[in-house]
Order: structure tokens, then C-alpha cells, then sequence
């Protein structure tokens, strides 16, 4: 006869659960919500995130997972509840009338029955959860994807205005990268850009943000600056890492980006005007060669702000 388990334990503690106490379980949104990855973040619109994950050109059977998996896990929670419930009063039936036998067997199938739906309901959740993650990170360098970034400064806006704080956007686009896919292929680009996330990251600091925003650009947030020098000393770092050394298979590599540079609130309130503008110093950066550094800066926001320019997208053809 083999030892008590733990689920041994569960079980008895299951079935002798009182019949008045509340068993309603949290839906699978809730669960996620409270204990997943992104538990701090505001509550989110389903129909917005589909409309998110689409734009980063991620897998269509991404979203559909996570609907599917969240509508089982609910359903075979909501089942457990129920069959909790039924437990109780089985409890106070043996209570009251001391009844056994066929009873007492149907109570104990009850409770494999609960355990099992629970432990397949905790599994479809630890798949959805997992899945929300994978929905906001990039495939090939596992950094945030636009998506999330965008959130993630929207959430920087918030706090820095409550704070009366700044911070900054660095936008990276790395030189020549066409002629690496062109001359060595896809494979070797990929390496490449693999190696530029993992400098990346190893660079800045843990409150600090790189994604891959699309290509070989990549988008840095760096909250809580004290003024714009602390930006250029981060933006110097990034292309002094990117500079060393590089080997992608068989081959050397010489990496270097165009980096642009806004600041909160100097060049803009919100997400969209900050990467533009970004953007735009980023170019006017690659316009002076390979491996620059600009600011948006009182210029480039004179430029921007012209009647017929949009303010986060100013004419890069105008650019010196």
C-alpha cells in the first residue's frame, strides 16, 4: 500500500470542505490578471489586442489559441465550482443520515473528477498565460515587439507627468544591414540581429526597454533621466557595444546603427509623436554616416511642426 501523497491530503481536504463555504473559483481572466506576467498592467481591450498582435504580423493562430484556451479554462473551472458544490452537500448528506456504500463511492469519483478538472483547467491557464507572453515578444530576438513597447511608454507618460519626470526614446537602425542579408543571406542576418538584441540588452540598464520595432530597427525607452546628456552617455554605450568584435557563422561582422533621440515632454506628449520624432533625428543621423547619434531637438521640432508636416513624421527628404 503505498504512502500519502499531498494529493492524498487534497483530496480528503476536498471532500471535507464545508458545505456553506464559497468554492466559486476566479475565471481564467482574473487568474491571469492576478498572477501572470503582466498583472500590472491596465485591462486591456481583446478586440485592441487582436488589432495589435496583427500589426506585428504575428500568427493569426496566436490570437485564436488564446481565445480558445481562455474559454476552456473557464468552462472547466466553472465546472469544478459546481462540482465542489455537489461535494458540500454529498458532506452533509453523510452528516445527517450517516449513509454509505454507493454514496460514499460516487463522493470519492466526485472528487477525482474535481481534481482532474482542476489540474487540466491550471494547465489551459499556464498555456494562455504563456501565450499572452508570447504574443508581445519578438520570435527571432525574444524582445518586446512594437506592441508592447507602445504600451510600455504609454505607461511611461503616465508616471512621468504624475512624477514630473523625463525620459528618453533612443530609435536604432542598423548601417548597411541590406548588405549583410544581400551578400551573406537571411540566415546570417538573422544571427546578426540576434547578437544586436543580446548587446542590446547587456547594455542598459534593468529599468530600461529595447525592442525590435521592425527590420533592423530597434526602439529603446529610457525612463527617468535627469536631463538629455544621461540619454547621449546611453546612446555612446549602445554603439560602443554594437562596435566590438562581431562574428555571425563563418563570418566577421562590422556592425554600427543610426540612432535618434526624443525626450519626454521636450518633443512630444504621447507615444506616437515620441518614436516619430525619434525616427526622425535617427535619419538625419544616418545622413551624416554610419554609427551617429542626433537629436530631435528645437530644430528638427521647428521643422516638424510646419504647416503640412505631421508632427511625428517630418519630411526626411528636408533633412541636411
Amino acid at each position: 500500500m503505498r504512502g500519502r501523497s499531498r494529493s492524498d491530503d487534497s483530496d480528503a481536504d476536498a471532500f471535507n470542505a464545508p458545505a456553506d463555504r464559497d468554492t466559486t473559483l476566479p475565471s481564467c481572466t482574473e487568474r491571469l490578471r492576478s498572477g501572470g506576467r503582466n498583472a500590472q498592467s491596465p485591462q486591456r481591450d481583446p478586440d485592441s489586442d487582436e488589432r495589435n498582435i496583427g500589426n506585428q504580423s504575428a500568427p493569426v493562430s496566436i490570437v485564436r489559441d488564446l481565445r480558445r484556451l481562455g474559454t476552456e479554462a473557464d468552462g472547466l473551472i466553472e465546472k469544478l465550482s459546481t462540482l465542489r458544490s455537489n461535494l458540500g452537500q454529498i458532506r452533509e448528506h453523510f452528516r445527517t443520515s450517516g449513509a454509505s456504500g454507493d454514496l460514499e463511492i460516487g463522493a470519492l469519483q466526485l472528487v477525482q473528477t474535481a481534481l482532474h478538472a482542476e489540474r487540466v483547467a491550471e494547465a489551459a491557464t499556464a498555456r494562455l498565460s504563456e501565450l499572452a507572453w508570447l504574443s508581445h515578444r519578438d520570435p527571432l530576438t525574444n524582445l518586446p515587439n512594437r506592441a508592447l513597447m507602445l504600451d510600455r511608454l504609454e505607461n511611461a507618460i503616465a508616471l512621468a507627468r504624475r512624477q514630473g519626470s523625463q525620459f528618453a526614446v533612443l530609435f536604432l537602425d542598423l548601417d548597411n544591414f541590406k548588405r549583410i542579408n544581400d551578400t551573406l543571406g537571411h540566415a546570417i542576418g538573422d544571427e546578426a540581429l540576434k547578437l544586436v538584441a543580446r548587446r542590446l540588452r547587456s547594455t542598459l540598464r534593468e529599468s530600461d526597454t529595447v525592442s525590435r520595432y521592425g527590420g533592423e530597427e530597434f526602439v529603446v525607452l529610457l525612463p527617468n533621466i535627469s536631463c538629455a546628456t544621461d540619454a547621449e552617455v546611453i546612446a555612446q554605450s549602445l554603439q560602443n557595444a554594437l562596435a566590438s568584435p562581431s562574428r555571425a557563422g563563418p563570418y566577421r561582422l562590422e556592425l554600427s546603427a543610426s540612432i535618434g533621440v526624443s525626450t519626454y515632454p521636450e518633443d512630444g506628449e504621447d507615444a506616437q509623436s515620441l518614436v516619430g520624432r525619434a525616427d526622425a533625428a535617427m535619419y538625419r543621423a544616418k545622413a551624416r554616416g554610419p554609427g551617429n547619434v542626433e537629436f530631435f531637438g528645437e530644430r528638427q521640432r521647428a521643422l516638424s511642426e510646419q504647416p503640412g508636416q505631421p508632427p511625428e513624421a517630418p519630411n526626411r527628404r528636408s533633412l541636411p
